[in-house]
């Protein structure tokens, strides 16, 4: 009986921690390359920078299209891949996460926004600022945790999804989706920009999870003389 208790209060104590874990969600349209990529790389960046932050976040992420995008979609008659959602990750995504060194469980599959999600998130962080636009309006609540990569990292350079819809070596037709998701050299480019970002906006994510008193600790752990 004493183990059995012990037991259960291990358990309760693990939901709790899991409970106060951070938790940091990346949005892109169809979770198969940017946002997956955000998650994955920067897991490993938390564990490269401070090991001791690790436990304390929680990592994942989501698609999620936008009103405008949807009727530009629409205009072009693009449609989307049926089912838009439940798909593995792109095989162009993959080959760019194990080249980090990164290998992702062939069982990850692509999942849809939910506003369960929304609501437990500690931080969103999406891909596009029409993503932001549409999120703030459907969940006001949550307008102070929302931020795009592009403001979190502070990045003011090109990106080259900013004219995903009208970049002239981007098809607009039924290949569009296997050329943004599955063409390795556009991919390549697309998180290598994410991996940059990424990096420029450690500090930030940090800070905004509240977890920059766990930074600092190791920052001054780490100036510490060694002994002789």
């Amino acid at each position: 009986m004493v183990g059995l208790s012990r037991l259960g209060r291990k358990k309760n104590d693990d939901k709790r921690g899991y409970k106060m874990k951070r938790l940091l969600v990346f949005v892109c349209l169809g979770n198969r390359n940017r946002s997956p990529f955000a998650q994955f790389f920067f897991s490993k960046l938390i564990r490269e920078r401070n090991k001791e932050l690790a436990p304390k976040i929680r990592l994942s992420s989501y698609g999620f299209i936008p009103q405008k995008i949807k009727e530009k979609i629409a205009a072009m008659h693009i449609g989307l891949p049926d089912p838009f959602f439940g798909r593995p990750l792109a095989s162009s995504t993959r080959t760019v996460l194990l080249k980090e060194g990164i290998a992702v469980p062939d069982r990850w599959k692509t999942k849809s926004l939910t506003p369960e999600v929304v609501k437990e998130a500690d931080m969103i962080i999406t891909m596009l600022p029409e993503q932001k636009t549409d999120l703030i309006d459907l969940y006001p609540e949550a307008v102070s945790k929302i931020f795009t990569i592009r403001e979190i990292s502070q990045w003011d350079g090109h990106l080259s999804w900013d004219k995903a819809f009208s970049y002239k070596r981007i098809p607009s037709d039924i290949n569009y989706w296997d050329y943004v998701e599955e063409n390795i050299d556009h991919v390549s480019t697309v998180l290598s920009e994410m991996k940059k970002m990424l990096i420029m906006a450690y500090p930030a994510i940090v800070d905004k999870l509240g977890l920059n008193h766990a930074e600092r600790s190791h920052e001054q752990m780490g100036r510490l003389p060694k002994t002789l």
